[in-house]
């Protein structure tokens, strides 16, 4: 469990876009958490807990899934790979589909000599990552029309503060939003619990209560 020197949760959004009787929220929140534990050594802990994955940052063909909805990369890191600094990026190239079922993206891989290194295979690689960030935006559909449920996270995790020893941190940046909720709760649960790795609090927990506030 890691220890944590700062935490803030804060409501950005909660609208019911539905009716007393039958509601349909949309809930967002950003989180911002600082740690002394260096970007690589909280994605190797991340990789552990299976929040990057290839379920997160998929490696074939998916529908209605992509980076963001303004088309961020899935994934986007500094990695140190055989001793050179490189922009390592996990893209999402529209292919086309059908408009009121759904919508398929390629995964494109940058640079071209790392397309078969998944991230989640950086540390057994020993490829060191400086910072990182990590983007999914699940648009669904019903009963062939475009339904305005969605579900996207993105989060950024990279070293801050001066150069002294004890100065500096990393900072964990994470926003969730989800749509069509039909009650008030911790939106985008599954990666909620792939983020609780911190002592003293539970993550999911914590996000329901400013929910309830």
């Amino acid at each position: 469990m890691l220890e944590t020197k700062q935490k803030s949760i804060r409501l950005k959004e909660l609208k019911n876009y539905g009716s007393s009787l039958r509601p349909l929220y949309t809930i967002g929140l950003e989180i911002e958490i600082t740690v002394e534990e260096s970007p690589d050594t909280l994605h190797k802990i991340f990789t552990d807990t299976g929040l990057i994955t290839r379920d997160t940052i998929p490696f074939e063909v998916v529908s209605n899934f992509r980076g963001s909805a303004d088309n961020k990369p899935f994934y986007s890191a500094l990695i140190v790979h055989e001793g050179i600094v490189k922009k390592y990026e996990v893209a999402a190239r529209d292919t086309g589909g059908f408009l009121k079922t759904s919508i398929n993206y390629e995964p494109v891989v940058y640079p071209e000599e790392l397309r078969l290194t998944h991230p989640a295979e950086f540390s057994r690689l020993g490829i060191e990552v400086e910072e990182w960030e990590l983007h999914n935006y699940k648009h669904y559909f019903m009963l062939l029309i475009a339904s305005k449920r969605y579900e996207s996270f993105d989060m950024l995790v990279k070293r801050e503060g001066g150069a002294e020893k004890g100065l500096e941190f990393t900072l964990i940046q994470v926003n969730i939003a989800e749509s069509e909720l039909k009650e008030k709760k911790a939106p985008c649960s599954w990666y909620l619990k792939r983020l609780s790795v911190f002592k003293g609090f539970d993550l999911e927990e914590e996000v329901r209560r400013k929910v309830d506030e």
